[in-house]
Parts: C-alpha cells; structure tokens; sequence
C-alpha cells in the first residue's frame, strides 16, 4: 500500500512539475503598439520625404529607453527589405506608380514584440493622358491656355454640344478650391473642389458656370457622360452591371468624388464612384442653397439637388 501511495505522489509531483515546464516556454512577451508617421497620399516624380515616426507605446504601461526603428519601400511588384535602425527616414519617389512604405518599431533589448505599420504614396504624372487614362481622356480637340497656371497643368479641352463649349476635363485653377487630400500635383488629373462661391469666379475668363437647365440639355442618362478612366492603373467607376459608360457626349466625366471644406482640415469624399458638379442655378425659395448636377456609378440617371453654398466643394466643369 505505502509502494502505491508513493508511487501516486511520485507521479502527481511529476505531471506538476511537467505542467510548471510547460508554462515557463509558452509565457509570451508583451506587445508595442501605435507606432505611426504621416505621408502625403499623392506625389509627383522627384518629391522628396523625411518621415519621423511618433506613438509607440507597451501593452504593460512600462516605459522603454530606446526603441529601433526600421524601415522598408516596396514599389509595385518589387520588394524592399529592411533598413538598418534610423530613427529618421529619407526617401525620394523616382517613378509614376504606387509605392508602400513600412515602419518596424522594436525594443533593442528584445523584451517586447515589435510593431510596424505601413502608409502607401501614389505617385503620379500631373500631365492630363498620363496617370489618368481612359476613353476620351486622350482625346486632341480644341483646348484653350489657362495663363493663370503653370504650363502643363493649363490646357482645357472643350467640346460643342448644342450652342455651347464645354469643358471635357474637370476645373483645376490654382487659385481657389482645394486638391484632393491637399495635395496640389492632384489638381490638374482630377480637377480642384470649389464651394460655390469660388465655383461661380473660378472659371477663365471668356467661360463660366453652367445653369441647372444646360446641364440638363445633356440628358439625364448617366452612361453617355461617363468614361472608363484609370489612375494609376486603378479603376475609377468601380464596376456596376447596370450602368452601362459609354462617354458618347465625350466629355469624359469621372467620378472625382467631393470635399466637405471644413475650417481646418477638409475631407474627401467617395473618390471612385461619385461625380458631383455645381451648378450657377439658385435655389427659388433659400438664397442659401445652389443647385448641384451628381452621378453615383450604381445608378443609371444624372441627379439634381440643392445643396448649402459653402457646405460642399464640388467639381466644376466651364461653358460659354
């Protein structure tokens, strides 16, 4: 009975003892978090950028003398490795595409899990037909020189439908409205975001803004206003069964989305898949309100609505 009762302890100690092993090799180490830098969404070739990473913090609340940092650039297809520790990193964009940058925070003394966070930068050519592409884009027709802007980024092209010239690409004067995400190399690709006040004096002179009543002379069918375009080789309308783009008016409209022009930091909107244009009509019963013309790729018909004057930066497409 004694042999049994020992050779039971001898076992339970054992499988204590194997339990106790067992948890030592799988305790964990804790984590970093939050580490962070900020990076414009869009550049052009040549652009240079210093990041300096910010927000690391312990899961256990405990404070770290020095954190490593590392950094890596995949451009396309291509992928970068790992720098050496820096705690500053300088980078120049050489080429149009899409480049994704990542930053690894660790603790040197190997007590924590690292953690990395990465940011991606398109670049772009500004020039119209270049980053920006599809049916129409390219199109050689009449264009006028803006001399308010820099050459390259000037050049309207029009097209005559009924009794007026209009506009085949989307405003970009400098000199009002905003670019999406702030960034200027934007402006001419994709048109500047104007509020309605800025919309009705931004146009060159000769052109001005459309009323409600000629942009419905363009029809109410969506698909003929509407081109298949690419920036950057992403698709712009994202693809919808029952709209069918066929750009047969040719003035090449793409879905640039809109801007909600707050006093500090605009935000932008439905890039993409919207399309939204001011209109110089009025509101008949608040002198607040403008008419605006809008295309949203899952439907089928240009809408029109009201919208308050400085509430929205919409797009502006010049006539005369």
């Amino acid at each position: 009975m004694k042999k049994r009762l020992l050779l039971y302890t001898t076992l339970v100690l054992a499988v204590f003892a194997a339990s106790c092993k067992k948890e030592e090799t799988t305790t964990t180490k804790p984590y970093l978090y939050g580490v962070d830098f900020e990076l414009a969404t869009f550049a052009e070739p040549g652009d240079v950028f210093t990041l300096t990473p910010f927000g690391v913090y312990t899961g256990d609340g405990k404070d770290i003398e020095k954190i490593n940092y590392k950094w890596k650039i995949n451009f396309g297809e291509e992928t970068g490795t790992y720098s050496d520790p820096m705690d500053t990193f300088t980078f120049t964009v050489n080429e149009v595409g899409n480049y994704t940058v990542y930053c690894q925070a660790s603790d040197p003394d190997d007590n924590y899990y690292s953690v990395s966070k990465s940011r991606i930068i398109i670049v772009i050519d500004p020039t119209l037909g270049k980053t920006l592409v599809g049916t129409g884009i390219n199109a050689t027709d009449e264009h006028i020189t803006d001399s308010r802007d820099k050459t390259g980024e000037n050049d309207y092209y029009f097209k005559r439908i009924g009794n007026l010239d209009w506009f085949r690409n989307n405003l970009a004067y400098k000199g009002a409205g905003i670019a999406y995400e702030n960034g200027d190399v934007t402006s001419y690709p994709l048109g500047r975001y104007y509020t309605w006040d800025e919309a009705m004096t931004a146009c060159p002179e000769g052109w001005r803004l459309p009323t409600d009543e000629e942009w419905a002379t363009l029809g109410t069918d969506a698909g003929p206003l509407m081109c298949d375009a690419y920036l950057n080789s992403y698709r712009m309308w994202e693809y919808w069964p029952g709209v069918t783009r066929t750009n047969e008016t040719g003035l090449a409209i793409i879905p640039a989305g809109y801007a909600l022009p707050a006093f500090t930091t605009p935000s932008f909107k439905r890039l993409y898949d919207y399309a939204a244009f001011w209109t110089a009509t009025e509101s008949p019963d608040d002198s607040r309100m403008a008419a605006y013309r809008y295309i949203h790729v899952e439907e089928t018909q240009v809408r029109s609505t009201y919208a308050e004057k400085g509430s929205l930066a919409l797009s502006v497409r010049c006539v005369r």
